[in-house]
């Protein structure tokens, strides 16, 4: 299974997500983008396995946990083109945002 994560500090730790959207894979995979506040630029999280809606807490296939910080990005912004470039990578050709899946209610 290809990675979605490109570099190795990226794998390295948990992650808070700001400015995030959840996306879902033809495949039903879903992932995290969004901007890490801790190495700074966007990224695309590896399959999410759970969901703690109390905490806001997901955890991915490797293990990461990602805490979905603040509101969600606009339904089109930068967070796009990154997801492009890992579905591309990825060799995934449908997609479907479910972020509304993940907003408080």
């Amino acid at each position: 299974m290809p990675a979605w994560i490109s570099k190795p500090e990226d794998t390295a730790g948990d992650a808070v997500l700001k400015e995030w959207r959840v996306l879902q894979t033809y495949s039903g995979s879903r992932h995290f983008v969004g901007i890490c506040t801790r190495t700074g630029p966007y990224r695309v999280s590896p399959p999410i396995t759970s969901f703690n809606w109390d905490t806001r807490m997901g955890v991915t296939a490797q293990g990461i946990r990602y805490v979905l910080a603040g509101p969600p990005s606009r339904e089109k912004g930068v967070w796009w083109l990154f997801w492009l470039v890992a579905t591309w990578d990825n060799k995934v050709m449908g997609t479907k945002d479910v972020t509304g899946e993940y907003l408080e209610i």
